[in-house]
């Protein structure tokens, strides 16, 4: 994934200045920075691909623009932990300063640019803050927890660091549907954990560990075993338990396709084929995520393509619309 150059957060006594503040203001401007933020930063998951319907794909970016930027301050600005969370908290002020106005929401004057094109697109798909608000108390929760004593609490926390992200899709496709949004809960929670086992090593590195301390013990495999990043037989056992607990959380998810428009879908297979892929990775390298981290081999990913490209033709075919 590149590095996108944000430019220089300034905290000063109690005056915290994001980097961005007041580069753009006009909304076209705004959205060709999220754009050019989008075609910068790329994962596992192509959030806007090559096939998204021309009508929504600039929203796309906008959003994932509003969530790269976020997860930059909470993994990569130079700062300690205490002083990501300020960031953090202003990222949060800006947000509720796009949300407040004294006629509707979503017509307030955040200081950010990608806020502004956050405004646009929350504003048009009639989407709440919450989803958003959830999103920025996850960068701030990794900031405060870096230990998970159970499954339970690591759930919780992919409630606001993941789920978050299949609702906002949803509400860009016209779906508002509480049913709905607890079927995407499945794949975006599989996402998520699909991500963690992949950079286990990374996170440590950060002192950050989401393997939940209960199912370790299950398996005979310590905190002292983890810091030394130590594979054996019982780390091999562990990883395959949570590879197979991620798959059924992405089989559960399935059942969404039969309920959405054929355009969503074909975002929502390359989410769980990228997901999938991730954990076949860490299953053909007999599960030692901790030597080499698990990547998607570039004829996988050109397989992929091709694959949504088929899907895409089939949903275009069916002649249905964004509702």
């Amino acid at each position: 994934m590149g590095k996108f150059n944000w430019g220089t957060h300034i905290i000063s006594e109690d005056v915290v200045t994001l980097a961005g503040y007041e580069k753009f203001e006009d909304l076209d401007s705004c959205q060709k920075y999220c754009t050019k933020i989008a075609k910068s930063n790329y994962e596992n998951f192509i959030i806007s691909n090559w096939f998204t319907p021309k009508e929504i794909k600039q929203h796309i970016q906008n959003i994932y623009a509003f969530c790269r930027y976020g997860d930059d301050l909470g993994d990569d600005a130079p700062f300690p932990p205490n002083e990501r969370k300020l960031l953090l908290e202003e990222w949060m002020k800006d947000l509720e300063r796009a949300f407040n106005s004294e006629t509707h929401p979503w017509e307030g004057e955040p200081r950010h640019p990608i806020l502004r094109a956050v405004s646009h697109t929350a504003s048009t798909f009639n989407i709440p803050i919450t989803p958003f608000k959830r999103l920025i108390e996850a960068f701030i929760l990794d900031q405060e927890k870096t230990r998970y004593s159970n499954y339970q609490e690591l759930k919780n926390y992919c409630i606001h660091s993941a789920d978050p992200v299949g609702h906002l899709f949803l509400y860009i496709y016209g779906y508002d549907d509480e049913e709905l949004q607890r079927i995407s809960d499945y794949t975006c929670t599989a996402l998520q954990l699909a991500n963690h086992w992949q950079d286990v090593s990374r996170d440590l590195d950060q002192d950050r560990i989401y393997m939940p301390i209960e199912d370790m013990e299950r398996f005979n495999y310590s905190l002292e075993d983890y810091n030394k990043k130590l594979v054996n037989d019982e780390w091999r056992a562990l990883m395959r338990f949570q590879v197979e607990r991620a798959r059924e959380l992405f089989e559960k998810g399935k059942e969404l396709w039969e309920k959405v428009d054929s355009r969503l879908v074909v975002d929502l297979r390359m989410f769980t084929m990228g997901g999938m892929a991730v954990l076949d990775a860490i299953e053909s390298q007999g599960y030692d995520t901790w030597s080499k981290r698990p990547r998607i081999s570039k004829l996988k990913q050109l397989r992929m393509l091709m694959v949504s490209r088929k899907l895409w033709k089939e949903a275009h075919k069916k002649g249905k619309g964004i509702r």
